[in-house]
C-alpha cells in the first residue's frame, strides 16, 4: 500500500500521488521485486497495481486486501445462500475475514478458536456466534441460532483434530473449504464423506475477489482495523518475526509502516 512517486511515459490509469494496491505479478521476471518482499518502494507494471478511491481508508487497513480476497475466494467455492450457515473453524486473520466476507452476502456465521482473546476479535466483529472447538458447544451454537446441521464449513488451522470436527459437525451434502495449510500427511475418514456426500474444496489464491473486497473495504462494509493490533516499523522485522514464529498465538493482525524509518 502506498502512493506513486513516479509513473513510466506509457502509464494511463494512474498518476504521481494516486493511492494504490499491489500484490505481486513480476516486473520483467524479477519476482524479488513482489509479493512479500520487504521493501520502501516497488517498482509495479502497471497491470498489477489497483487505483484506490482518494477516500479510502487507512493504508493499514487496505493493506489487507489480498488476505481478505483470498478469504473470499474460500467462502465462495461453496454454494453461499442467504440465510445458511457458515461455521468458522480457527480464527486467526484468514478466519476472521471469512467470516464476516461470509456474512456480507447473507450466511449466519459461527466463529470457532481455542483462544479466548479471538473469539472475543470475532464476536466484537460481528460474528452471529463464537465457541470454543468442541462438539458440544458447537451444537449449542448451531442450536441456539435455529439451524440444522450446517451445510458450510471453513478449516483454517490445518489440524487433523480440527479437521475431523469440521467433517463431524457438516451435515449431509455439506461443504468443507480448506484454507489452512497442510504439509503433514493425515488420514481422512472417507466414510464419514460418503456417508454424508460431502464436498471439499481445495481454494489457493485471490480468484477474482480483489476488486469486490476492496470495494467492500471502501464502503465500509468490510471493517479489518479493530483486527490489526500491531504496527512495526522496518527496524524491528527481524525480532518480530522470531516473535511470530515462537508466540503465533499472541498475533492476528500485523502491519510494518515503513513511514517509521
Amino acid at each position: 500500500m502506498g502512493r506513486i512517486v513516479e509513473a513510466g511515459r506509457l502509464v494511463r490509469t494512474m498518476s504521481v500521488g494516486d493511492l494504490v494496491f499491489t500484490n505481486g505479478g513480476d516486473l520483467w521476471g524479477m519476482t524479488h521485486l513482489f509479493g512479500g518482499s520487504h521493501a520502501r518502494q516497488l517498482v509495479a507494471e502497471e497491470a498489477s497495481v489497483v487505483k484506490l478511491s482518494p477516500q479510502s481508508p487507512s493504508l493499514k487497513t487496505m493493506a489487507y486486501a489480498a488476505l481478505g480476497a483470498v478469504a473470499r475466494e474460500c467462502v465462495c467455492r461453496m454454494k453461499v445462500e442467504p440465510g445458511g450457515m457458515m461455521v468458522v473453524f480457527g480464527l486467526g486473520m484468514l478466519g476472521q475475514l471469512a467470516g464476516r466476507l461470509g456474512q456480507l452476502p447473507g450466511l449466519r456465521v459461527i466463529g470457532v478458536n481455542r483462544s479466548a482473546w479471538k473469539v472475543e476479535a470475532a464476536r466484537a466483529l460481528g460474528f452471529d456466534a463464537v465457541c470454543a472447538p468442541d462438539a458440544p458447544e458447537i451444537e449449542a451454537a448451531v442450536k441456539a441460532l435455529g439451524f440444522g446441521p450446517p451445510k458450510l464449513a471453513l478449516e483454517t488451522t490445518g489440524r487433523q483434530q480440527i479437521f475431523d470436527l469440521a467433517l463431524a459437525t457438516l451435515g449431509s451434502f455439506g461443504e468443507l473449504s480448506l484454507a489452512g495449510y497442510y504439509p503433514e500427511k493425515f488420514p481422512v475418514d472417507w466414510d464419514v464423506c460418503h456417508g454424508k456426500q460431502m464436498s471439499i474444496h481445495n481454494p489457493v489464491g485471490l480468484g477474482a475477489q480483489l476488486p469486490k473486497v476492496i470495494l467492500a473495504i471502501e464502503g465500509g462494509r468490510l471493517n479489518i482495523e479493530p483486527l490489526i493490533r500491531h504496527a512495526i516499523s522496518p527496524k524491528e522485522i527481524t525480532e518480530f518475526y522470531a516473535d511470530l514464529i515462537a508466540n503465533h498465538s499472541r498475533y492476528l493482525g500485523v502491519i510494518i509502516d515503513w513511514s517509521a524509518g
